[in-house]
């Protein structure tokens, strides 16, 4: 019995859909401010923590917000997708408060070598530079 061509059709999207996924950098970004929130220096709510880098989804003025999805834990988080032609590269961002009183930026950059797949960064210190 011969295969339908709409179910050959049907895998040869899933296959193509899938390789394309699974080829792509999928990378979440913590930070921890527990130290800013202590110090009344970021508050949630109100002020914001922005992730900004040089390739795509980040860069050329573009940022992208993190979040606390559970907040005892003073770590927030963002999961950015970086496209498959970035395997290889190095990405070189650093994260920064907005605030009431103007932006606090890192002072030093960090960077990570996208790899396809998922990986999650730990939850450093912001603005912490010895790990």
């Amino acid at each position: 019995m011969p295969i339908p061509k709409i179910f050959l059709s049907f895998l040869f999207f899933f296959v193509l859909f899938n390789c394309s996924v699974l080829a792509q950098s999928n990378i979440t970004f913590n930070v921890n401010l527990k130290p800013q929130l202590e110090d009344s220096v970021f508050i949630p709510g109100q002020d914001k923590i922005e992730i900004y880098g040089n390739l795509y989804p980040l860069g050329m003025n573009k940022t992208l917000q993190l979040v606390d999805k559970a907040p005892i834990d003073s770590i927030y988080t963002v999961e950015i997708r970086f496209s498959r032609n970035y395997n290889g590269k190095n990405l070189r961002y650093n994260y920064v408060l907005r605030t009431d009183e103007g932006e606090l930026r890192e002072s030093n950059p960090r960077s990570i070598n996208l790899q396809k797949g998922e990986t999650e960064l730990d939850a450093i210190y912001f603005n912490s530079f010895a790990w």
